[in-house]
């Protein structure tokens, strides 16, 4: 077995553990703008190749399986593991497709590309250059709660797992490669998304899909709590208020619009919610939700 079969098995071995995390990627940056016309390719490519995975049982009939949890700024990850194992970069064969149910129904929204990497080696350049890449090598809690777990592809020293996302299905304000798209909140509730950002907006909206208890197990991956203290209750008032709050807002809707400043009012709330767990939290403990993936 050679050392990057033997890499990928290891890694197949630990997805439900290690990659299905929700990592900070960077959105497009100038030197994608550059390439806008071969990313521009790149995108048509994999929405003609993927096209007949709108329906999930055509992925599930290709090889397709669902691993690890919903994330709420990435949705479900649906893996084909012989795809991973062949250690290749196809732009029309993805490791990975993203779905997230609507109304009972799976809706694609992008595809993400798993390659496994030997110490010194990088990801490829294209579509957008190494910089829409980043690693993996750790478990769940590494790589979807902890602070800098997102690294740009440069050549580790370590056997690590390069990923792109691309998000061909849900435009993403943020930009096709960033690795969180805060749309997929909008998209659950049936709400207009913004044209451009809106991702503090979407953090928000998504504590009316379960990303309340995401957010309590985060916190508490990054600050276990204190001894002798009770903070569980004051971190849970936290989030139930501003989960109260944005209900409130959304309960205002017209449509599939907010009510006026909604989205300036969610970006608050999300704000107001770390103000709070912040002040509940011990000093000692404040520093390390300070860069938290979801914060």
């Amino acid at each position: 077995m050679t050392d990057r079969l033997a890499l990928a098995l290891a890694l197949g071995l630990a997805l439900p553990a290690g990659v299905s995390g929700s990592s900070r990627g960077p959105a497009n940056s100038g030197r994608t703008d550059a390439r806008s016309e071969e990313v521009g390719a790149f995108v048509a490519r994999v929405r003609a190749a993927t096209e007949k995975y709108l329906d999930r049982e055509a992925a599930v009939a290709d090889g397709y399986r669902l691993i690890g949890e919903d994330f709420p700024g990435m949705s479900e990850h649906w893996i084909h593991i012989g795809l991973l194992f062949d250690c290749k970069y196809d732009p029309e064969r993805p490791e990975f497709l993203s779905y997230v149910t609507v109304g009972g129904r799976p809706r694609l929204l992008g595809v993400a590309y798993g390659l496994p990497l030997l110490p010194g080696e990088a990801p490829p350049d294209t579509p957008a250059g190494p910089d829409a890449w980043h690693e993996h090598s750790g478990t769940i809690d590494d790589e979807t709660f902890l602070p800098h777990h997102h690294q740009s592809g440069h050549g580790g020293h370590g056997p690590r797992l390069a990923m792109l996302h691309a998000w061909v299905w849900l435009p993403n304000p943020e930009g096709v490669f960033a690795a969180d798209n805060w749309a997929i909140p909008f998209l659950r509730l049936g709400l207009e998304v913004p044209a451009q950002g809106g991702a503090s907006a979407g953090k928000a909206l998504a504590l009316l899909s379960g990303a309340d208890s995401y957010l309590l197990r985060m916190v508490r991956t990054a600050a276990p709590a204190s001894p002798g203290r009770d903070e569980e209750a004051g971190l849970r008032s936290v989030v139930d208020r501003v989960r109260g709050e944005v209900a409130s807002i959304v309960a205002r809707r017209s449509g599939a619009e907010l009510p006026p400043g909604g989205i300036e009012t969610l970006e608050r709330l999300w704000k107001d919610l770390w103000k709070g767990i912040d002040d509940v939290l011990p000093a000692e403990a404040r520093g390390r939700v300070q860069s938290l993936a979801m914060r």
